[in-house]
């Protein structure tokens, strides 16, 4: 990719985000009856959400993605031959700007950090409802990280399970920060626990003030660094 493609690209992402353009979304699945249900829902949508293609395997996703640039992909994770996996990390290599969401049956946790490893903006299950995958598309663009509430709550247990007690931090103020370690929103954070929304901003600068951090990432590092949390990368 060349400068001025590089700035082209950069362009319309910020379009994108600020609410300028139209979303395109692109569907992979190797399950046609499946495949056709989501794009069906991808029409009723409407308004700034477009569906502009279909691809049935993850080497189509690819070229798919090439020749049609969307915003974002719907991506299977268990494909034959290339999986879902696979495709996600060869069109983030290729295509960084693109927002890549699984959709998946499977919870398994090590399919999901595996996904996230490979570039996946988010992880939603087969089940989600079409008003949760209107709001997830339209977050995602946002750069807002997109998880099904089963799967923020397996990866807060993954994440919390074997850890010391914290002297510091209570273990409500412990989940918060690591469902945030992995992209939580403070939506889906305030889900997953059961508090509002507003009790997550609150707890959020409390942890801070207990940790001596600045901003929410300072946060997070020093709870790596103190093993009050685990990396994202080590669950």
């Amino acid at each position: 990719m060349g400068y001025s493609d590089f700035m082209k690209t950069e362009e319309a992402a910020n379009q994108i985000a600020s609410g300028d353009s139209p979303i395109r979304v692109l569907v992979v699945d190797d399950h046609p009856i499946f495949r056709l249900g989501v794009c069906e829902r991808i029409k009723a949508i409407g308004g700034r959400v477009i569906l502009v293609g279909e691809a049935s395997d993850g080497f189509t996703a690819h070229s798919s993605a090439a020749a049609l640039r969307p915003n974002v992909i719907l991506m299977d994770l268990n494909m034959p031959g290339i999986s879902g996996v696979e495709a996600t990390q060869n069109i983030k290599a290729d295509f960084p700007e693109i927002h890549i969401i699984i959709l998946s049956a499977d919870d398994n946790m090590e399919d999901i950090q595996l996904a996230l490893n490979a570039g996946a903006s988010g992880y939603l299950l087969k089940s989600v409802t079409g008003p949760e995958l209107r709001e997830a598309i339209l977050n995602v663009v946002q750069g807002v990280p997109i998880f099904s509430l089963k799967v923020v709550q397996g990866l807060l247990t993954a994440q919390t399970q074997s850890l010391a007690t914290s002297s510091l931090l209570s273990r409500g103020e412990v989940d918060i920060l690591a469902m945030a370690s992995i992209g939580a929103s403070d939506k889906d954070i305030a889900r997953a626990l059961s508090i509002s929304k507003r009790d997550v901003g609150s707890s959020n600068r409390t942890i801070s003030q207990k940790l001596g951090a600045s901003s929410r990432t300072e946060a997070i590092t020093q709870a790596i660094q103190d093993k009050i949390i685990k990396s994202p990368k080590n669950y």
